[in-house]
């Protein structure tokens, strides 16, 4: 397990992890919870599975929460594949700066049948988080699949389990997830325990209480370990089991704590404690057994309900060195922006893929691995990666039915050294067509990734269907309430308009002339959606126009005193901005470590105060600094900035620098949400807080230093200010706000009852000492009749009011207040802006411009998005120019179609030819229309093979589904299943074979139409194994050892055999095997085995072991002549002098001295050199009782270890009893786990005797 893993499980046992969201409610008061609640028997659990490596954080909140949550929502069966949520998608990225919650968040988890297994991926490989090559998920399908899949959050109980209110919290969420009806049962949660748990058996009391629950004999925790390592979930709860915890041979005292279990669920496979289950007493709800750190305040998931993505993005393209680069894309509301207005970085692809901590190797440099890793077949795979990446909440609170400029970022580190190119960018739009329209950013060729820290963009503007907002939303002057004014004209008819809160209240609807609504709450947030007619349909616009309703304000300047409390900025940081800065005047009336905190916390950003009169600021512990001993004395204003500039932090104190550093791996700050000022513990607030900014831009000293003694009035606040505080203290309902002057970041007091309203000192605040000024943005212009014109205001701080008027060639005068107004010009000539705005001393300042109004051009010119169209390929025809409001309609003669009312259609061809495609457009504002028919050439081409296996391992006998997902329509398919010695033929786009012989095959799919054939082999795709081979032991530590009692072999002895099944995953470390003083089993980096017999050595030729491949290997001695097996072939044999082996130590199988890396399975020794044809035979079969049946007891081995457990020492299923013991593998079950691969070799029948 990582130390970060650590990290997390032991703050979700502590509760120091913050809050991600409300916590769960109370049921509804007249219903009854029952006595006990196990939600691992409703439909919607999945099997009890057996981890794979350290993955038990995945395994916890994925394969159990996950799965489970997202079932009980869809009442779905989680026995089955399609309904079950792999580990290992998310586990791997444990060490590439992705969590699992935030990938389960920001683009969702697929499903096991999707991503090719329930735990690691059958098709991308079995590999570690700390591999530096393990396969990537390779598909746009299926990663628009995974989309669906996702939670809106996770939270934690913000009580302790030690506690009444905890435990009422979470038994109302086991049960029905607190009155949610939505779902089929109720909620399950997660913890962190130190997993060296004792056990104990649920006694039969004398009153029979545990009898009558059934739960006699039953396992239960008696104490917890002594250090938090391991990740398990909560299922359910008893309240009828009773204990004796404190041995006084009476049951069930109340007073002691002895009522109550949880019932908890492991991922150590069904054969631990109870079927994979074990109850703890409410006592023991504690991490550690010293209970230190205090109790478990579980962690919830939840689901995002019914969710569907709008907007994705397509990309397809290569690099060599995957985790030099990173993925962003951000939007824009103008089409012609430079720059997006909010980026998301795109969780799985922050410089991720190198899962090294020590990279002593490559020098320090990344990993030379591609894109998409090395998959199961063995192969890295280099070809280009097709992705697919959810953008729907990148442009939450914009309005998508305008257009929008997206960009798509890719960042290279400065020391990046790779090659790579993109070979198709594009966004796709669900909203309307469920079948997607999409818009390219780039087909072609190849566009180049630019390395060594240059970033590579591509944009595109994406139009939007004409359902507009209302404009112009605003406070009704005084009045009760809020107005607007109507949209831009559309071609759809308007209907009306909708109001609503925010909550799942009605809206309310409103007739086509209403301009306003009074009936409006404080502390509660409206939106104004107009409503269009559509094909006998209402649809309403996005209501991207948020209004808050806020009591009025004071507008004189006002200070915090925050003791032992802070406050909570909500989203300031929702995207993540190259530059910011945060700015604020403090008093602090103490000043020592850790108080003072500001930020989320380390691995996103902090400042927090120090014992010596610093200041700590920074990302985390590798990119932080601290300011000189003495910066702050308590009892004294500050005015603090700390300004981000990509990857440099300085910190003014005064308004004048105090230090700065440069980061590494971190640039800029954000993609967190929310920005808290602790309010409890030792990150505390203990300060006079005033004049508190967040801007997204780096400012300057000069700007610093002119404006931290000023305030900026109610009109001259810049775009740049993200969020503003310096007025007063508002209540909403029972909590406290404290308003932030932009309107769009209320800040929640925490702790409010340690907040008091402060006079701000007059020395800090010097207002009307500048000279001020206010002009129109920009030159004269030109705008298009009917579209919105904004115009837009430089302005300095001090103004206070700023009103606009508009006339027209005729003379008529249109009158607007606001910063940013929005106009509609509508017919064609030259107008007159004038803009008049009013300081904070009364003094007016004018300018003026003169706009130009043209008709625009109504074109129905369009264009495809591919540049040649093909037979079963789908393709989106696009005006060249989409002018907003237009109506849009298209014809497609001869292809399936989405909405042809749509400014873009989708169209699918099924034969080829030549066909005609016509676009009208028509404008509701001057009522031209254009019309424009194209002829479009389909082509059929030869067909390109793809296809996908129900399973990729199987055992003899079982069905293996063969289906086709090949394009360009192929007509005829033939399969071709083929080992080294069996093959398997079926024709049909979709077959079924039972293989009945085991082996490693391939699988081969020819395709055929009238335009010719093509083939695709995946090499080494299906795994056929002669039997279960159950778990096996898996090496992940250096230090990962297990030693035999004693020796499995005599001195001098003359003949010998060992093999074993093994799946090494280094090259350096794949076996390591012995007797100390005796002989020595080793690995070279070059794939080379070394047996070393006393002083005598023995090595093959390169190659011999294989990384990443399960594989059969043997040694074979007599009398000084070795044979090197692998897969039952001899690949090396070798003679020397020396004629015995073995010696009277123990046998070891790893260790430090000599590690092993990788998963070992079916461990024998035989005290006989078997020849070839008996060595096949056990290579290929479990020794079970038909086995020494079958052989009347000869070929008896001296030590066999099948590793069919989930913990412990290694148990010697042969006659000698030779226990192996283990040490250094972590926790007990986590070296644990399925191997699927093993007895799959394939060896001609032997020849029948005469």
């Amino acid at each position: 397990m990582s130390f970060f893993m650590k990290t997390l499980l032991a703050l979700c046992c502590c509760g120091c992890v913050q809050e991600a969201a409300a916590q769960p409610g109370a049921p509804e008061k007249h219903e009854k919870r029952p006595d006990h609640v196990n939600n691992a028997e409703t439909p919607y659990f999945p099997p009890v599975f057996n981890q794979h490596g350290g993955s038990c954080g995945s395994a916890s909140r994925i394969g159990y929460m996950f799965t489970y949550e997202i079932d009980a929502y869809r009442k779905a069966d989680a026995r089955k594949t399609e309904n079950i949520y792999p580990t290992h998608f998310t586990w791997l990225l444990t060490n590439s700066n992705s969590g699992k919650e935030g990938m389960a968040m920001a683009n969702g988890v697929p499903n096991a049948q999707v991503y090719g297994g329930t735990t690691y991926s059958q098709v991308f490989g079995n590999q570690d988080c700390s591999s530096a090559e393990f396969g990537w998920m390779q598909g746009y399908d299926q990663w628009y699949a995974a989309m669906f899949n996702r939670i809106s959050h996770n939270s934690f109980s913000p009580y302790g389990l030690d506690t009444e209110e905890g435990r009422e919290l979470v038994k109302n969420w086991l049960w029905n997830h607190n009155g949610d009806k939505d779902f089929g049962a109720g909620g399950i949660c997660g913890i962190g325990v130190a997993s060296a748990c004792k056990q104990g058996t649920i006694a039969d009391d004398p009153q029979g209480t545990n009898k009558k629950a059934g739960v006699t004999g039953m396992k239960y925790v008696t104490r917890w370990g002594d250090g938090v390592d391991h990740a398990l979930t909560i299922v359910g709860y008893d309240d009828r089991i009773v204990f004796d915890l404190d041995s006084n041979k009476v049951y069930g005292e109340k007073d002691k704590d002895e009522c109550g279990a949880w019932i908890i669920v492991n991922s150590w496979g069904d054969g631990w404690a109870n079927k994979g289950f074990i109850y703890c007493p409410y006592k023991y709800s504690f991490p550690v057994r010293q209970r230190e750190g205090g109790a478990w305040k579980p962690e919830f998931y939840h689901v995002r309900k019914d969710y569907r993505p709008k907007r994705t993005l397509k990309l397809r393209m290569e690099y060599s060195r995957r985790s030099e680069i990173k993925l962003s894309v951000g939007v824009a509301t103008r089409a012609d922006a430079r720059e997006p207005e909010r980026t998301v970085e795109l969780e799985h692809f922050k410089f991720a893929g190198d899962g090294r901590t020590n990279k002593k190797a490559t020098f320090g440099m990344d990993a030379p691995t591609p894109m998409l890793g090395k998959w199961a077949d063995g192969k890295m795979h280099d070809e280009p990666m097709e992705l697919g990446y959810d953008l729907t909440d990148l442009t939450k609170g914009m309005d998508t039915r305008r257009p929008l400029k997206y960009f798509l970022i890719i960042e290279t580190k400065k020391e990046a050294i790779g090659q790579g190119a993109i070979y198709h960018a594009s966004v796709i739009d669900y909203e309307w067509d469920t079948l997607g329209v999409e818009t390219p950013m780039y087909v072609g060729l190849r566009y180049p990734v630019v390395s060594g820290g240059v970033k590579t963009v591509l944009t595109a503007r994406v139009d939007g269907e004409p359902f507009f907002d209302p404009v112009n939303v605003r406070g009704n002057g005084g009045a009760a309430g809020f107005c607007w004014e109507a949209p831009q004209r559309s071609v759809y008819e308007l209907a009306g308009y909708a109001v609503s809160d925010g909550t799942e209240e009605k809206a309310d609807t409103l007739p086509t002339e209403a301009r306003s609504y009074e009936k409006t709450e404080y502390g509660k947030t409206y939106r104004v959606q107009a409503l269009y007619r559509r094909n006998g349909k209402t649809v309403a616009s996005a209501g991207a126009n948020a209004w808050k309703c806020l009591p009025e304000q004071k507008q004189e300047c006002r200070a915090l005193r925050l003791d032992s409390a802070g406050l909570i900025v909500p989203g300031v940081f929702a995207t993540n901005y190259p530059e910011a800065t945060i700015e604020f005047w403090i008093k602090p009336y103490s000043w020592k470590s850790w108080n003072q905190g500001m930020g989320p916390g380390w691995g996103r950003w902090l400042i927090h105060a120090n014992d010596d009169g610093a200041i700590t600021a920074g990302w985390d512990g590798d990119n932080r600094m601290n300011t000189r001993k003495g910066t702050i004395v308590p009892g004294q204003w500050y005015h603090l900035a700390f300004v981000v500039r990509e990857d440099s932090l300085t910190v003014y104190v005064n308004g004048k620098p105090e230090g700065g550093m440069r980061a590494r791996g971190r640039k800029g700050i954000g993609g967190f949400g929310d920005f808290p000022l602790n309010g409890s513990g030792d990150g505390a607030w203990d300060a006079e807080l005033a004049e508190l900014r967040f801007w997204k831009t780096a400012r300057s000293e000069e700007e610093i230093r002119e404006m931290m003694h000023d305030t900026f009035a109610e009109m001259g606040r810049p775009e740049e200010l993200l969020a503003c505080y310096n007025g007063s203290v508002y209540q909403e309902g029972k909590k406290s706000f404290w308003n932030d002057r932009t309107g769009r970041f209320a800040a929640e007091l925490v702790h409010a009852e340690g907040v008091k309203e402060m006079a701000l000192p007059q020395s800090l605040m010097q207002t009307g000492t500048r000279t001020e000024w206010a002009r129109i943005a920009g030159k004269d212009t030109t705008v298009t009749a009917g579209q919105p014109f904004q115009p837009k205001a430089w302005i300095s701080a001090g103004m206070e009011t700023i009103s606009w008027c508009v006339t027209d060639p005729k003379g008529n005068k249109t009158t607007k207040e606001g910063s940013a107004p929005v106009f509609f010009l509508n017919r064609k000539g030259r107008y007159e802006l004038a803009l008049q705005a009013r300081d904070r001393e009364g003094k007016i300042h004018e300018d003026k411009r003169l706009v130009e109004v043209e008709q625009p051009e109504v074109s129905a010119r369009f264009r495809a998005s591919l540049p040649e169209l093909k037979v079963g390929e789908p393709v989106t025809f696009l005006p060249e120019t989409v002018l907003p409001g237009c109506g849009y309609q298209w014809t497609v003669r001869g292809a399936e179609t989405g909405a042809t009312d749509l400014h873009a259609v989708r169209a699918l061809y099924e034969r080829p030819g030549s066909y005609a495609v016509k676009l009208r457009v028509k404008d509701p504002v001057s009522g031209r229309r254009a019309v424009k028919r194209m002829r479009w050439t389909v082509k059929n081409v030869k067909p390109l093979p793809e296809f996908d296996l129900s399973r990729r391992v199987v055992v003899c006998g079982q069905r293996v589904e063969l289906s086709d997902r090949s394009k360009y329509r192929p007509t005829d398919w033939h399969w071709s299943v083929k080992s080294r010695l069996t093959t398997y033929q079926v024709g049909g786009r979709h077959a079924v074979i039972t293989p009945e012989k085991p082996g490693v095959y391939d699988v081969a799919l020819t395709v055929r139409n009238e335009m010719g054939t093509d083939s695709l082999v995946k090499k080494q795709t299906l795994v056929v194994c002669g039997a279960d081979s159950k778990n096996g032991l898996n090496f992940t530590q250096a230090e990962a050892a297990v030693q035999t009692q004693k020796a499995p072999w005599s001195k001098g002895q003359e003949e010998m055999t060992l093999e074993w099944w093994m799946y090494p995953a280094q090259a350096d470390r794949m076996a390591g095997m012995g007797q100390e003083g005796s002989w020595s089993l080793t690995a070279q980096k070059n794939g080379a085995l070394v047996l070393k017999v006393d002083t005598v050595v023995y090595r093959t030729p390169a190659g011999a072991l294989r990384c990443g491949e399960w594989h059969h290997y043997a040694v074979r001695f007599c009398r000084g002549k070795v044979d090197f097996l692998r897969d039952g072939a001899v690949v090396h044999s070798q003679q020397q002098a020396i004629q015995t082996i073995g010696g009277e130590k123990p046998m070891y199988l790893g260790g430090k001295e000599h590690p092993m890396s990788g998963v070992i399975d079916e461990l024998r020794c035989w005290g006989e050199a078997l020849d070839d044809a008996v060595l096949q035979e056990v290579a290929n079969r479990p020794l079970d009782q038909a086995w020494k049946e079958s052989h009347e007891g000869k070929y008896l081995p001296l030590l066999y270890y099948d590793f069919n457990q989930s913990g412990g020492d290694v148990e010697d299923r042969s006659e000698s009893g030779n226990r192996g013991i283990r040490s250094g593998f972590g926790p007990d079950g986590d070296a644990w786990g399925r191997t699927e691969g093993v007895f799959s070799l394939e060896f001609p029948l032997p020849e029948k005797k005469k």
